[in-house]
């Protein structure tokens, strides 16, 4: 994947809708468990105890990509801040290498996660207690 040259502000901004994006996913993956739980409280059927597990699990792994982006990009946000102190001004006007490869995995998790979704809504639509 081909990097290209960011403004440094342009990547901040980034980061912040990046960090915002994941507060809100990870506060739905809560909720969304926290209904599983429920769910699974209803019903003693061996086979939608297992969808539950399943959805569960998915869940757990998502919450862990979201959490590592998030330190990913605070791993970002403190070597530009280290810039700014090294270089003793604000370098928010500099550019620096995109970080391509992250955008890509944070996209592709992103589209993981709405399909995710869609069959956990498609599952509680379904549910019969």
């Amino acid at each position: 994947m081909e990097s290209k040259v960011y403004n440094i502000s342009e990547l901040q901004f980034e980061h912040r809708l990046w960090k915002s994006e994941m507060k809100i996913i990870i506060g739905e993956l809560n909720v969304y468990q926290k209904w599983l739980g429920c769910m699974g409280q209803k019903s003693h059927s061996v086979e939608f105890q297992k969808k539950i597990e399943k959805f569960q699990n998915k869940f757990v792994i998502q919450k862990t990509h979201f959490d590592s982006f998030n330190d990913k990009i605070n791993s970002r946000d403190n070597f530009i801040n280290s810039l700014e102190k090294e270089q003793s001004k604000n370098v928010s006007k500099e550019n620096i290498t995109d970080h391509s490869n992250l955008r890509s995995d944070i996209n592709y998790a992103l589209k993981l996660y709405k399909e995710l979704t869609a069959d956990y809504k498609i599952f509680c639509e379904s549910a019969e207690f």
